[in-house]
């Protein structure tokens, strides 16, 4: 069997897509990147293909959000808080214990927790 993300070229759009998701801070959506990458003449349908390559390769994270995939350079377990006025994301690091709480259910394995708070941040208050 053939490792898709080895066999995936290193291009400039996949390079200016990821750098995107990296310099972002609020988890940008495809159309979020798409309009930052409006002068590179990357069509959208480039830009969901590679973000979804990205996210199948590890590369970068994704959380869905009020029906929408918004992208996110941290690929390590953690959680989120948002605002529910202005939809802004933050990442928030999980403690290590976390894992201590997983429910013990002989059915079930390689747990992952996915963990979001929302409130209203200080902007919109």
């Amino acid at each position: 069997m053939i490792d898709k993300s080895k066999a995936r070229r290193s291009t400039r759009q996949r390079r200016l897509i990821v750098d995107a998701v990296k310099h972002s801070l609020n988890h940008p959506s495809a159309s979020d990147i798409y309009a930052t990458l409006a002068d590179s003449g990357i069509g959208i349908a480039t830009i969901y293909r590679q973000l979804s390559a990205l996210v199948e390769d590890g590369e970068i994270g994704s959380v869905k959000y009020q029906g929408e995939v918004r992208y996110d350079p941290i690929i390590q377990p953690h959680a989120h808080i948002v605002c529910s006025k202005c939809d802004k994301i933050w990442d928030v690091e999980l403690p290590k214990e976390i894992k201590n709480l997983a429910p013990t259910n002989g059915s079930f394995e390689k747990l992952d927790v996915d963990l979001t708070w929302k409130g209203v941040c200080s902007d919109c208050r």
